[in-house]
């Protein structure tokens, strides 16, 4: 009975530590995007940079790429505005 007690707790021991490796896994496919777009109007800027940061994604971690929350910041450079967006993107 005792041998069927510890084969148990071993297979218990195993399996778990396969699952936290696949939760490690699972983790790692997050990582933060970036995008930068110039124009000379705020909105166009904004559009642009967004959409930097989407492709950005999408080349990264394939079609299925989500987007967390967006941060755009925009400030006027001379003759245009420029802007940088960042997000975090899992897959």
């Amino acid at each position: 009975m005792q041998k069927h007690m510890r084969t148990a707790l071993i297979a218990g021991f195993g399996i778990a530590l396969l699952q936290s490796q696949a939760g490690t896994a699972a983790a790692a496919q997050c990582m933060q995007v970036g995008g930068m777009g110039i124009g000379v109007f705020e909105g166009f800027a904004s559009f642009m940079a967004e959409a930097a940061m989407k492709n950005s994604a999408k080349a990264r971690l394939g079609d299925s790429a989500r987007l967390g929350k967006v941060n755009t910041r925009c400030a006027w450079k001379t003759v245009n505005y420029e802007c940088h967006s960042r997000a975090q993107a899992c897959r």
